[in-house]
């Protein structure tokens, strides 16, 4: 990602991470005994990542930021267990609701208490980018001003196989 790649005239991106796992249930879950994707825990780490290198420049105001998620992956492992289940005729229902690829997005606005517009792109990232960056104008800048600041957070899998979630926190 780059500050361009994201950031709308007359915004600022004041931090930014790249977060990379060999597999990523091995990030940290921030919420005890909630079940999401692994790939949700990776983007909250990354998320949290770039939050501390925004510094002083950081959110206050949860309900003033804005999330937008981009991943062509979402939450493939959790559908493949859900699909596994099928036969049996059993499926837990907490991984159902985990399923679905805005609960990405979902887990990173219940992780930091964030309440501004949200948008989940289950997309190529650089398909996804002139999309991600018009919303983020309106939000950020439009007549009507609907946040103070937007985390965009992403999800693929490097050129090296290993998984990697990279955010961005821009602020008008």
């Amino acid at each position: 990602m780059t500050d361009a790649q994201w950031c709308p005239e007359g915004a600022v991106v004041v931090g930014e991470s790249d977060v990379r796992l060999d597999d990523p249930s091995a990030a940290p879950r921030r919420i005890p005994g909630t079940y999401a994707d692994p790939v949700a825990w990776m983007m909250a780490d990354a998320v949290a990542a770039a939050l501390e290198g925004c510094g002083a420049d950081a959110p206050t105001d949860r309900s003033e930021v804005a999330v937008i998620g981009i991943s062509e992956y979402a939450t493939r492992r959790t559908l493949q267990t859900v699909a596994a289940g099928v036969p049996a005729g059993r499926m837990s229902p907490m991984r159902f609701a985990a399923a679905g690829p805005g609960s990405l997005v979902g887990l990173v606005c219940a992780v930091f208490g964030f309440q501004g517009p949200t948008l989940m792109l289950p997309m190529p990232v650089t398909e996804a980018t002139e999309v991600a960056k018009a919303m983020i104008a309106d939000w950020l800048t439009d007549d009507f001003v609907s946040a103070a600041h937007a985390v965009v957070v992403t999800y693929d899998i490097a050129e090296d196989g290993r998984h990697r979630a990279r955010c961005s926190v821009i602020s008008r």
